[in-house]
């Protein structure tokens, strides 16, 4: 039984060391990725609009009639689409959220509460314990003017 497991996990062993040099070609002729795009659909995209270029202030890098995308960081981007163009069509369940990670999770709450932005859920105290199954951010969630959930945290420093 020793024989076989030794057997085994040399085999294994050998599979990855030999494997290794492999993935790293892969990488290298596959080349790298430069930035992210998340893309919303909307039945009226000029609605959905003032909501990432006017109250967040992301920054337009597209405006076309059909289709606007907004800067948020210098390697992320969300996209607006217009019902009738682009890959998908407009959703009622709305299966997807974006995510921004910012460090000023406070400030923007505030903002966005000020602003009358539809919460969806609360911002917890930062003394609020986690529990095991927890996700270890601190965060928010609004509605965009077209229903999809936009998703605001903090990383929690858990040392």
């Amino acid at each position: 039984m020793r024989i076989s497991y030794l057997m085994a996990s040399v085999a294994l062993a050998a599979i990855i060391a030999f494997s290794l040099p492999i993935v790293t070609v892969q990488a290298q002729q596959r080349g790298s990725t430069d930035e992210t795009i998340t893309f919303f659909y909307y039945e009226d995209v000029a609605v959905a609009a003032p909501f990432y270029d006017d109250l967040l202030g992301f920054e337009k890098t597209m405006d076309q009639v059909w289709v606007k995308i907004y800067r948020i960081t210098p390697t992320s981007s969300v996209g607006l689409v217009q019902q009738g163009h682009g890959f998908h069509d407009v959703s009622e369940d709305k299966p997807a959220m974006l995510s921004i990670v910012t460090k000023n999770i406070d400030a923007w709450y505030e903002f966005l509460v000020e602003a009358d932005v539809v919460i969806r859920k609360e911002l917890p105290d930062y003394q609020t314990s986690l529990k095991p199954t927890d996700a270890p951010v601190r965060g928010f969630v609004v509605e965009d003017p077209g229903g999809y959930t936009v998703e605001f945290f903090s990383w929690r420093n858990l040392e």
